[in-house]
């Protein structure tokens, strides 16, 4: 019988060298490419208060009030009876939900006492009110 030799198989390898030059540049990529959303919200003058506890925003939905009655949730203008179904959907989508009232200094008690009511009708009873800090 014919003695047969096996070749030896080439080694297979990565080459890593550029390997950490693609991550620097995915790096760059996402850091160049990311957007920050940012709150518009309403222009509003807050009133000012002698203390202030700070309100985690990752459980929160504000609402804006200006002194001329326009009522926006997150960016959304609404109307007064609108606000129990916005607050509503909230409630669905996560149970912890804080309601942060930013509301302008001139803004009429009447307007605030109408969406306190649509409020305790969608059961969203966490309600914080925001103001500047006075110094």
């Amino acid at each position: 019988m014919a003695n047969i030799k096996k070749s030896a198989r080439p080694e297979t390898a990565i080459p890593t060298a550029s390997m950490s030059d693609i991550a620097f540049l995915l790096l760059l990529f996402f850091m160049v490419s990311t957007v920050f959303v940012r709150e518009k919200g309403i222009p509003v003058r807050m009133p000012k208060a002698a203390s202030i506890e700070k309100i985690p925003r990752n459980h929160s939905a504000t609402i804006y009030v200006n002194k001329n009655g326009l009522i926006s949730i997150d960016d959304f203008v609404v109307s007064i009876p609108d606000v129990k179904y916005v607050m509503q959907k909230k409630l669905a989508e996560d149970f912890n939900v804080l309601t942060c009232f930013r509301t302008d200094k001139d803004t009429s008690y009447g307007i605030m006492s109408d969406i306190l009511n649509q409020l305790r009708e969608a059961q969203t009873l966490r309600v914080y009110f925001e103001a500047k800090l006075l110094r």
